[in-house]
């Protein structure tokens, strides 16, 4: 039974009512003064559509599917004010609250659930009162309710291959699936007990490759030790100094190669550069002529006079550039920056984007950053922001890759401090590939590769980046949920690979 509220009387202390609404984390009856959540509906049986066919002159007719239809929840609520200014201020509190979309509903007598939904009403309440009764109706296109808790599994059975999911929900949940590579692996497959499959990579790659020809050469911690290379000339612009040092930083708990000293300016830029000599590989041989680069990094500028740039690039052992990104931002009075794309010594393209800090505009802000660059003999594939821009350049086909630079610099004295602390790299890996056995790469999936398939939108991720390529024409995505009950889904891989270390993710759904 929920307790009575009478809607006469004030609000009295701070109990909230049985069915207070917190909306997007926030009580409305802490945050609106005076407001008083009265009684909630719609938020029982749900309704659904039945689709049905008519069959000739046959009595009634044949059942098809049945479908829930999307979800109005009422809020009905008392506010009270001491006077006309307060009654005021009290409804711009509470419509900014309610301006967003696809909001997380929770309400105080089920606390570990959740709905979707979007305020589409106010309703009408009395004029000329600052003591009225109100109602706010939330339109839910998705009409179920969620767990709160995102609840984790490992697998239990069969040397840790079978997952086993008591489900608690009333209506199936899409999991998520992650699988972390012990080792080298060309296929992975999950199948429920119902035969419903999921399959990525090739399940007939054989264990043809030796790591050793695709292994890292260069990491970030070679940046760090090495010395700052004052007497070089950065290959991407050497018009522009680099007299200066660049230093470890720690922001977001993260180690970040940085700017350090600015130098003597050369060109109207000063700063620092690091070149690393690639070291030889496992066979004794130096110098790469195919090869993959993995990196994150952090561009966050948004105040007039922060200007500067950060730049990678990939050179030959007499100084050409193969190949190379750069981040610059040189306008004064906003936060437009632009990232580069280079090969053979020339900018291939240009993106602009916004240097603050939404992530509908900044590709390079903090949560987001990742970015890889990839050679394979004249191609040159490139990530940026969802997409892998590749172009063919018949020159650097054979040019070998000896050295790498990381030159980070500003505009001779405008950059102010905060952006130069907002500039820098984090995450470098550089891989060797023997161009050969690219072309037919045995394994799919790599040493520490952290894989992950999204069941409901069918979004699968490699290291963070998509891999959409990589899963199966047939998957069966709407069939592969969890249902009321004990589920069981095995993992499969390659017969010949170390054991991935899997891991399943949900959400109960409730109706």
């Amino acid at each position: 039974m929920y307790e009575f509220v009478d809607a006469t009387e004030s609000k009295v202390g701070n109990i909230l009512p049985s069915e207070a609404l917190k909306l997007n984390g926030c009580w409305l009856e802490e945050e609106v003064p005076g407001y008083r959540t009265l009684h909630v509906s719609g938020r029982e049986v749900l309704r659904n559509e039945v689709n049905s066919m008519q069959i000739g002159i046959s009595d009634g007719e044949r059942y098809q599917y049945k479908r829930y239809n999307p979800r109005t929840i009422i809020v009905t609520y008392q506010l009270i004010a001491e006077s006309n200014a307060a009654f005021r201020a009290a409804y711009d509190r509470l419509n900014s609250l309610l301006d967003a979309e696809e909001s997380e509903l929770i309400f105080r007598d089920e606390p570990d659930k959740y709905f979707i939904g979007t305020k589409v009403n106010n309703g009408e309440i009395t004029p000329g009162s600052n003591s009225v009764v109100g109602e706010i109706e939330f339109y839910c296109s998705d009409p179920f309710k969620y767990s709160v808790e995102e609840k984790e599994v490992l697998p239990t059975l069969d040397e840790a291959t079978t997952f086993v999911v008591d489900y608690a929900g009333t209506y199936p949940a899409y999991p998520t699936l992650e699988a972390t590579m012990e080792a080298d692996n060309g296929f992975l497959g999950f199948v429920d007990a119902e035969g419903h499959i999921l399959q990525f990579g090739n399940i007939d790659e054989a264990d043809g490759e030796d790591y050793k020809e695709n292994e890292v050469l260069v990491t970030l911690k070679d940046f760090f030790d090495a010395p700052d290379d004052v007497t070089g000339i950065e290959v991407m612009h050497p018009q522009y100094g680099s007299k200066g040092t660049l230093k470890k930083a720690n922001w977001y708990g993260n180690d970040f190669l940085a700017f350090g000293t600015k130098g003597d300016t050369v060109g109207s830029a000063n700063g620092g550069l690091r070149t690393i000599e690639i070291p030889a590989d496992s066979q004794g041989v130096k110098r790469c002529k195919n090869f993959y680069c993995y990196f994150h990094i952090l561009m966050y500028a948004a105040l007039m006079g922060q200007t500067g740039e950060m730049c990678i690039n990939f050179v030959t052992s007499d100084n050409k550039l193969i190949a190379g990104v750069n981040w610059y931002k040189t306008d004064c009075t906003g936060n437009t920056g632009h990232y580069d794309l280079w090969a053979n010594g020339k900018c291939l393209n240009t993106y602009t984007f916004q240097t603050n800090h939404l992530h509908t505009q900044n590709p390079w802000f903090w949560d987001w950053g990742y970015c890889d660059l990839k050679k394979e003999g004249s191609k040159l594939t490139f990530y940026y922001w969802g997409s892998y821009p590749s172009y063919t350049i018949p020159e650097i086909e054979n040019m070998e890759c000896a050295k790498i630079q990381i030159g980070i610099k500003q505009w001779g004295d405008r950059s102010e401090a905060r952006f130069l602390n907002n500039l820098g790299v984090n995450i470098f890996s550089f891989y060797k590939m023997n161009v050969d056995k690219w072309r037919d790469v045995p394994n799919k999936f790599a040493s520490g590769n952290l894989f992950s398939a999204n069941c409901k939108d069918g979004k699968v991720l490699l290291q963070g980046l998509p891999a959409e390529g990589i899963g199966a024409l047939g998957n069966e995505w709407e069939e592969f949920c969890l249902k009321p009950g004990i589920n069981q889904i095995k993992c499969v891989y390659s017969n010949w690979a170390q054991r991935p270390d899997f891991k399943l993710k949900y959400r109960e759904v409730f109706l």
